[in-house]
């Protein structure tokens, strides 16, 4: 670990000297005034040396790769100098504002922000708290992004206590960033939060929850959450905090997470710990999020280094930087011992199941699907799964093949692990900042590791629409995938026609038609309500139990209502899409089979 901290201690050298520059900074004043309404009033005062000033709300916040629009939540922008003359803004683009500055050396300008949004990305007050997320609250010029900024946030009387990363100056609700990138993320947690403190290798940690409530048992969550920062520390072998890390939790119904470089965001259900299979999914949140830290926040590619907040930044690389880490989020929990081998290999075999029901995996290659995140990954519509696949799933699968590809070239010696840390190591970060990693950085590593024939392989999976081998990587761990669909018949026997239906009320409607498949070519839309099957009709709560009566290659027809209009369409069944998958062992699995099992999996394992 003494490397790690001496990595720690060169960034947090070179980020006070950052902070010691001695230009001019940026002072930006938060209040609540209006918080029942969800509003925040902000208040931010620049240094000027011209006779205008151009102000830019950033488009996007890095980690969460879709175009925004934060400018929408933005109202009443006025400015003012020194004496509080009012100065001219005129609105030049959607997230662009220019004040006339001629005779001024220093503007405040001041504006609301409706803070409405239930997200990670995004920021949300009420009337208990409030979660700012910078992107969409802090203007920046192009002369003071690269200065010191300064955040003063002066809280409602009922609100006790402020969280974020951004370092204290001492005086009370006051915090300074280095730059406008550290300033922008750096969310801000105010309300009434409880707190848990803890440290690992003498680092410390704190699992910060809103909303504590009698389903949450917090100070279990706070020991889980130690032994998974445990497990990961010994994973990278580096500890790159140079402060306290700050896991946010918002108790709010909904569900995922956004990394930071000292802290994460995250929201969950109230009941998220009442079910081990929920409890164990916010779990893998943490640990995805957490894995962050060293992959995407400080190892990042080229692309990424320099964020352009105006518009989209294209990468091939997201498979790389949301995939690897989805495949070591579960699997560190196994290591962390929080999951039983059985859990770990129910969690796999899911992500297998996402990704082999999904139509458009024959349509984007991992590297599109990355570059492409911007118009497809965030954006949700009837037809995504036909046209595009995740780069967290297929990432995800490239990086348990790849580990086995490595592994067997190596027998053994060598895996995955092996080249994301020396990854690490020649792109971490560097007394003089990021340098990023070149597209190829990775296959140019794996290479290194494990030669040009797992290269090449490796390449074939991120550049084709090629399927990685999963079932191959299983039988070199004496394992077997068991791909079972809903009515549990053989696979020859079982009918399917290729649509998700979605129960609204007392209606049925088509969510999504799978393309190629039975529905789709007879002519079945996304939204149709369907009203009955062969003349007998059918309601949410027996249609299920009516498609699993049909055998493969009956002729069937479907009574729909599309625009308020009757019609029918006629099909003949096809073969039913697998549902349930599940991992298990060879019945002939042999010593060898499980020694490798063991090495992959991080843990020892008893067998039977």
């Amino acid at each position: 670990m003494f490397r790690g901290w001496v990595i720690a201690l060169i960034l947090f050298a070179w980020h006070g000297a950052a902070m010691a520059a001695g230009e001019p900074g940026v002072l930006h004043e938060l209040s609540f005034p209006d918080k029942n309404s969800q509003y925040v009033h902000v208040r931010s005062t620049f240094e000027v040396q011209a006779d205008r000033l151009d102000l830019h709300l950033p488009s996007w916040t890095p980690g969460s790769y879709l175009i925004r629009d934060f400018a929408t939540n933005l109202e009443r922008l006025q400015a003012h100098d020194p004496s509080r003359n009012p100065l001219n803004v005129r609105k030049l683009a959607t997230h662009l504002w220019q004040v006339e500055t001629t005779g001024v050396n220093r503007v405040t300008v001041e504006y609301d922000v409706w803070a409405g949004r239930r997200n990670v990305s995004e920021s949300w007050v009420e009337a208990e708290f409030g979660l700012l997320n910078g992107t969409g609250l802090f203007l920046y010029s192009e002369q003071t992004s690269g200065r010191q900024q300064t955040v003063r946030i002066q809280l409602p009387a009922d609100w006790g206590l402020i969280q974020t990363s951004l370092e204290r100056t001492g005086t009370a609700g006051e915090f300074i960033a280095r730059d406008y990138d550290e300033l922008v993320d750096s969310p801000i947690l105010t309300g009434n939060p409880v707190v848990y403190e803890f440290e690992v290798d003498r680092h410390p940690y704190s699992l910060v929850m809103l909303r504590e409530n009698p389903f949450w048992d917090g100070q279990k969550a706070a020991d889980d959450v130690a032994e998974i920062v445990r497990a990961q520390q010994d994973f990278w072998g580096v500890n790159p905090f140079s402060r306290r890390y700050l896991f946010l939790n918002l108790f709010m119904d909904k569900f995922g997470g956004l990394e930071h470089d000292h802290s994460t965001v995250m929201m969950c259900s109230p009941w998220q710990m009442r079910g081990q299979k929920d409890y164990i999914k916010w779990l893998g949140l943490v640990s995805h999020e957490f894995f962050h830290s060293w992959n995407v926040r400080r190892m990042r590619p080229e692309a990424l280094v320099d964020y352009d907040y105006s518009g989209e930044v294209y990468t091939r690389e997201l498979w790389l930087a949301e995939g690897l880490t989805s495949y070591y989020d579960n699997l560190l929990l196994f290591r962390a011992g929080l999951i039983d081998v059985g859990e770990y290999f129910d969690l796999l075999a899911e992500e297998f199941r996402k990704y082999e029901t999904t139509p458009g995996r024959a349509v984007r290659s991992a590297e599109l699907a990355s570059f492409d995140t911007w118009i497809k990954h965030y954006k949700e519509d009837s037809n995504k799964v036909n046209s595009t696949v995740s780069y967290y799933v297929k990432g995800g699968l490239i990086g348990f093949v790849t580990d086995m590809e490595i592994r067997r070239e190596t027998n053994n010696r060598k895996s995955l692990d092996t080249v994301v840390r020396a990854m690490y190591s020649q792109y971490g970060p560097r007394e003089s900042g990021l340098a990023g990693y070149p597209p190829g950085a990775f296959e140019q590593q794996v290479e290194s590791v494990a030669g040009p024939a797992v290269r090449k392989a490796v390449e074939k999976m991120l550049q084709t629409t090629v399927d990685p081998h999963i079932d191959e990587a299983l039988a070199f761990y004496g394992l077997s995938l068991q791909r079972t669909p809903l009515n549990g018949k053989g696979e020859g026997e079982s009918a399917g026609i290729g649509v998700n239906w979605e129960e609204s009320g007392a209606a049925l409607f088509a969510e999504y038609v799978v393309r190629g498949q039975p529905a789709a070519k007879a002519g079945v839309l996304p939204g149709d309500e369907l009203l009955a099957i062969n003349g007998f009709r059918v309601a949410p709560d027996n249609y299920l139990a009516r498609f699993l009566k049909l055998e493969r290659g009956e002729e069937v027809e479907l009574t729909l209502v599309r625009d308020g209009r009757l019609l029918t369409v006629s099909m003949v069944t096809g073969p039913e899409i697998p549902v349930s998958y599940a991992i298990l062992p060879d019945s002939r699995i042999n010593n060898r089979e499980k020694e490798r099992m063991e090495g992959w999996l991080g843990r020892p394992l008893q067998f039977k």
